[in-house]
C-alpha cells in the first residue's frame, strides 16, 4: 500500500506545532492582584490541559477586596518565583506561557517619571505673537495595573524612555531567562498622547524643516490651505515613524535578545497598523463586540450597543493578517470574544461563528478573553474580570468548551501548516486620512471601525465589491510596496495592486508602483488616479514629477475595477457568488480551502473549482473525519457536489496525492421526517442553586416557565421520551435536528451515546444499527448561568469584589442581574428525526 505523504506530512505537522501547542486555542489569564499560590496555579494548569488548552498568557491587573494579604508586587522576588513556578508546570503540562510585558494596558508603571510619561501639548498665545507650543504630560494612569505597578503611561514615541521601562525586565531576565513563550503589548490605548519632548528635533532630521515655524496646523479651524495639510501629514507620518522606530522594533527586538516571540497588538494607534503589526513575530487583532450573524436561531445579544461600539468587521481582521502574509509570519493571533454577550450570557454557539470568522480573515492562533485567575476552591463564580466572556473553569459551559477546543485546534493545525495564496494587494490609503489636519492624531480604532476615517463608505464598497467577486486579497501600505520594488520584500504570490479612489501618495509609491509594473505586476486605479504627491518641503517639485509619473498610467484606470480584474489572470472563486466565505491557502502539494457559511443562502448544490489537481477531500474540523468528495470535470473546471447547512464549516482540499482507504462524500437525502417534539419528561441531577422539580411536556417549552426553582437554575437537566419508528428506519443512518437548545444537548439512542450538539445547527447524526422500532432518547441538556447570577444579586451575595472597575455589563453600566427575566434554557424544539 502506497504510503501516504500527506498523512505522514499532517503527523510530522502535529508534532512540530505540540512543542508549542499553537493548534490548541491559549487564553488571557488575568492575576487579580497577584495574589497567587502554587497549589491554585497548578490546578487551574491542571484543568486548562485536561480542556485542551495550548498555553496561557499571564496578564497581572487590580486585586480583589479580601485577599490583600496575598496580593504580590509586580516584579518582586515573590512574583518572579511564582512566575517561574508556573512556567516549569506548565512545561510538565505540554502549556505554554506568554506575559504582558507590564501589568493591565498599556505600557507605563511606578518607575514611570514625568520626563518618561506620554505628551500632549497646547498652544499658548501671547499678545499678537504667533503660538507657542507648550508639551505636558497626559496623566493617564497604566488601566487596571497590578499592585506594585501603578503609575503613568509610558512616552511610546521617544526610544530612550522605551529603554528605561525595558531595563527593569533586563534586570530580571538577564539574571534569569524564564521560560516565557512570547511577550505581549496590548492595543495602543494612549489617549491624547501627540508629542514626545524632542519631537521638534526628531521632525526636522526627518522632514527637513522647522514644525515650530507651522503651528497653526493644529489650530481648531474649519479649513485649511493645502500647505497647512501637507504640513500636517508630516506631523502624522512622523508619529507614526516614531512610533515604529521608537516603540514597536525595540519592543521587538528585545524579545528577540532573550528568545522571545513578541506579540503585538498594533491597532488602537496613530501609526499605519500595516507596518506596526508586520514588525514583530505574531501580529495580533482582536475580534470585540457581538456581530448579528445571519443564521438561523444566532443570537446577537440585545444589550449588545452597535452605535457605542461597532460591528465588528472582518477587515480589522485582515489588518493583522495581510503584513503576517507579506512578510510570511506564520502566526496571526486574535484576542477572541471579547465582550460577545454579558456576563453569564454568552453560549459556545455564539463562540463558533466568531471563531469561524476569524479564521476567514487571516487568523490561526486563537487567544480566548478570557480565563481568570480563581482559587478553586472560590465560591461560584469565582474571581472575574471586568469584562465577558468568561472561558475559566467556572464558566456554564467548561465541561463542553473542550469540543470547541478540538474543533479550533483540528483548524488550526491546517491553517498554521498552510501559506497564503492571495494574489492581490489592496493598497491602504492612510495618506488621504492624514490630510485632514486637526488636534492631535488620528488613531486606528479597531473598536468601531465603520466610524474610522480610513474606512470611508467608498473603500468599504470597494473591499466588498472584491470579496463578492471571489478575489482574495491582503492590504499594503506604502513602505511595503517600496520595500518590494526595492527587492527588500518578496512579492510571492501577489500579482497585482488595486489602488482606490484616493487623492494623496507619495511619489515614492507611485515610482515603486510602476517599478513593479516594469516587472510583471499589474495595477488597477479605481475610477481615477491620485491627483496630489505628500510632504511640504519639496511639493513645488514633487508635484510636477508627480505628474509627469502619472502620465504613463492613465490606460491603469478602471470604473469598474472587479470588471477590469476579470481580464486578467487571476484566480476567482465563484463560491462566494453562491453565499459561501472562504480563505483559500497552499498547503504542501495541494491547495486548502476553509468555507464557511456563515449565512442563509446557501445550502446544498453544486460548487465549481479550478485547478489541475487529480483529488478532491473534504475533512470536517467537528467531526473530524477525511471523505473523498466524486468531481465532474470540465477542463480545468472541477464541480463538486456539497451540503453546508448555515452555520458549518469545512476543508476542502485538492492535491495530486491520493489518500487511501477513505469513504466517499455523499449527501444522506433523507426521504422520512418524525417529529418527536411532543411529550418528554425532563428531571434535574446536576446544578445550583438548588434542584428544581421534575416537569413533562406536552410541547416542549423553556424549563424556567415551570417554577421558581427552574427559574434560578444553572446545571444539567435530562429529557427523555419513548418513541417508534416504521419498519424502514430500523438500524438505518438518520439525523436528528434539535431545533433551538439552551445551550448544549448531549443525546443518547437506546444506552449509545450520539454526541454533544454545541453550535449551530444543533444536528447529530445517528450511525447504522441505533435506531429500532421501539426506541429511547435521552438528553441532557445545559443552560447559561445567567439565571444563578439574578439569583445572587436578588439575595445580595457579594461576589462583586473586584478593585478598579470591578464588575459591569456589557454597556459599561455598574453589573446588576437582579431585574433580568429568566433566560431561556432547555430545549425549545421543534425535534424531528430525519430518517
Amino acid at each position: 500500500m502506497k504510503v501516504l505523504r500527506f498523512a505522514l506530512i499532517l503527523f510530522l505537522f502535529s508534532l512540530k506545532t505540540f512543542a508549542q501547542n499553537t493548534a490548541k486555542p491559549w487564553a488571557y489569564w488575568w492575576w487579580q492582584g497577584s495574589a497567587v499560590n502554587k497549589a491554585d496555579l497548578r490546578a487551574n494548569l491542571q484543568k486548562y490541559a485536561d480542556a485542551g488548552f495550548g498555553g496561557l498568557h499571564i496578564i497581572p491587573i487590580y486585586g480583589v477586596k479580601g485577599e490583600e494579604q496575598n496580593f504580590i508586587h509586580f516584579l518582586s522576588p515573590k512574583w518572579l518565583e511564582m512566575l517561574e513556578y508556573t512556567v516549569k508546570e506548565a512545561e510538565n503540562l505540554h502549556l505554554g506561557i506568554d506575559m504582558t510585558l507590564g501589568t493591565g494596558w498599556p505600557f507605563g508603571g511606578i518607575d514611570i517619571k514625568p520626563e518618561h510619561a506620554a505628551k500632549t501639548f497646547e498652544l499658548v498665545y501671547e499678545a499678537d505673537q504667533l503660538p507657542i507650543l507648550k508639551p505636558k504630560i497626559t496623566k493617564q494612569q497604566v488601566k487596571r495595573a497590578a499592585p506594585g505597578a501603578e503609575g503613568l503611561v509610558l512616552d511610546h514615541f521617544d526610544k530612550a524612555n522605551v529603554e528605561h521601562y525595558l531595563s527593569k525586565f533586563d534586570s530580571v531576565f538577564a539574571k534569569n531567562n524564564i521560560a516565557i513563550r512570547a511577550f505581549y503589548n496590548d492595543s495602543y490605548e494612549v489617549y491624547g498622547a501627540d508629542w514626545t519632548e524632542n519631537f521638534f528635533e526628531k521632525f526636522k532630521s526627518k522632514r527637513g524643516y522647522e514644525l515650530g515655524d507651522h503651528l497653526n496646523i493644529f489650530e481648531n479651524k474649519t479649513t485649511f490651505t493645502e500647505e497647512e495639510k501637507q504640513i500636517y501629514s508630516d506631523y502624522q507620518l512622523t508619529i507614526s515613524e516614531l512610533l515604529l522606530e521608537e516603540f514597536t522594533q525595540p519592543y521587538a527586538a528585545f524579545a528577540k535578545k532573550y528568545g522571545k516571540l513578541s506579540r503585538n497588538e498594533s491597532h488602537g494607534s496613530p501609526g499605519n497598523v500595516l507596518d506596526l503589526y508586520a514588525a514583530n513575530s505574531i501580529p495580533e487583532t482582536e475580534f470585540f463586540g457581538s456581530k448579528p450573524f445571519d443564521i438561523p436561531l444566532y443570537r446577537q445579544d440585545p444589550e449588545y450597543s452597535e452605535k457605542q461600539f461597532g460591528k465588528p468587521n472582518k477587515m480589522v481582521l485582515k489588518l493583522a493578517s495581510s503584513p503576517a502574509n507579506v512578510f510570511g509570519k506564520k502566526l496571526v493571533s486574535s484576542e477572541t470574544a471579547t465582550w460577545l454577550g454579558n456576563h453569564f450570557k454568552v453560549s459556545l454557539s455564539q463562540v463558533k461563528p466568531i471563531i469561524d470568522e476569524s479564521f476567514l480573515g487571516g487568523v490561526n492562533h486563537i487567544f480566548y478573553h478570557g480565563a481568570n485567575y480563581t482559587p478553586v476552591n472560590a465560591p461560584w463564580p469565582g474571581w472575574m474580570f471586568y469584562a465577558s466572556t468568561n472561558f475559566n473553569f467556572n464558566s456554564h459551559f467548561w465541561n463542553e468548551l473542550p469540543l470547541l477546543n478540538k474543533y479550533i485546534e483540528n483548524c488550526q493545525n491546517l491553517l498554521q501548516n498552510s501559506k497564503t495564496d492571495n494574489e492581490v494587494l489592496v493598497y491602504f490609503p492612510i495618506q488621504d486620512l492624514w490630510h485632514q489636519p486637526k488636534k492631535g492624531v488620528y488613531m486606528m480604532d479597531v473598536h468601531n471601525i465603520e466610524k474610522n476615517g480610513i474606512f470611508t463608505d467608498k473603500y468599504r464598497k470597494l473591499l466588498n465589491d472584491l470579496e463578492t467577486a471571489g478575489y482574495t486579497f491582503d492590504f499594503v501600505s506604502d513602505l511595503q510596496i517600496s520595500q518590494m520594488a526595492e527587492l527588500k520584500l518578496n512579492k510571492g504570490n501577489y500579482k497585482m495592486l488595486v489602488i482606490p479612489e484616493i487623492e494623496y501618495m507619495p511619489l515614492s509609491t507611485l515610482k515603486a508602483i510602476k517599478k513593479l509594473n516594469s516587472v510583471g505586476f499589474s495595477s488597477i486605479f479605481e475610477k481615477t488616479l491620485p491627483k496630489k504627491t505628500t510632504g511640504f518641503l519639496d511639493l513645488k517639485e514633487n508635484q510636477p514629477a508627480f505628474e509627469k509619473e502619472l502620465a504613463s498610467l492613465k490606460s491603469m484606470v478602471a470604473s469598474s475595477v472587479v470588471l477590469k480584474m476579470k481580464t486578467k489572470n487571476l484566480k476567482r472563486e465563484t463560491i462566494q457568488e453562491k453565499g459561501l466565505d472562504f480563505i483559500r491557502k497552499n498547503h504542501d502539494e495541494g491547495l486548502l480551502y476553509f468555507v464557511a457559511n456563515q449565512h442563509q443562502i446557501f445550502e446544498k448544490g453544486d460548487l465549481n473549482f479550478e485547478n489541475n489537481f487529480k483529488y478532491t477531500y473534504t475533512y470536517n474540523p467537528k467531526s473530524e473525519k477525511w471523505l473523498e468528495i466524486p468531481i465532474k470535470k470540465s477542463g480545468r473546471i472541477k464541480k463538486i457536489n456539497l451540503e453546508l447547512k448555515s452555520g458549518e464549516s469545512i476543508f476542502l482540499y485538492f492535491t495530486n496525492s491520493k489518500k487511501e482507504n477513505l469513504s466517499t462524500y455523499e449527501i444522506q437525502n433523507y426521504r422520512h421526517s418524525e417529529d418527536l417534539s411532543k411529550d418528554w419528561k425532563l428531571v434535574f441531577n446536576e446544578g445550583r442553586p438548588k434542584i428544581p422539580n421534575p416537569q413533562k411536556f406536552t410541547n416542549l417549552q423553556s424549563w424556567t416557565l415551570a417554577d421558581s426553582l427552574a427559574g434560578f437554575f444553572n446545571g444539567y437537566g435530562e429529557y427523555s421520551k419513548t418513541f417508534n419508528l416504521p419498519e424502514n428506519a430500523v438500524d438505518k443512518p438518520a439525523q436528528i435536528q434539535l431545533g433551538d437548545v439552551r445551550e448544549t444537548a448531549e443525546v443518547w439512542i437506546n444506552d449509545t451515546k450520539i454526541g454533544t450538539a454545541w453550535s449551530l445547527p444543533y444536528n447529530l447524526e445517528i450511525p447504522e444499527a441505533i435506531l429500532k422500532t421501539n426506541n429511547e432518547i435521552k438528553i441532557k441538556v445545559r443552560n447559561l448561568s445567567a439565571n444563578e447570577i439574578k439569583y445572587l444579586d436578588m439575595n445580595k451575595v457579594n461576589w462583586k469584589k473586584f478593585y478598579d472597575i470591578n464588575i459591569v455589563d456589557i454597556q459599561y453600566k455598574p453589573f446588576n442581574a437582579s431585574n433580568w427575566k429568566p433566560v431561556d434554557s432547555g430545549l425549545l424544539g421543534p425535534i424531528f428525526l430525519k430518517y
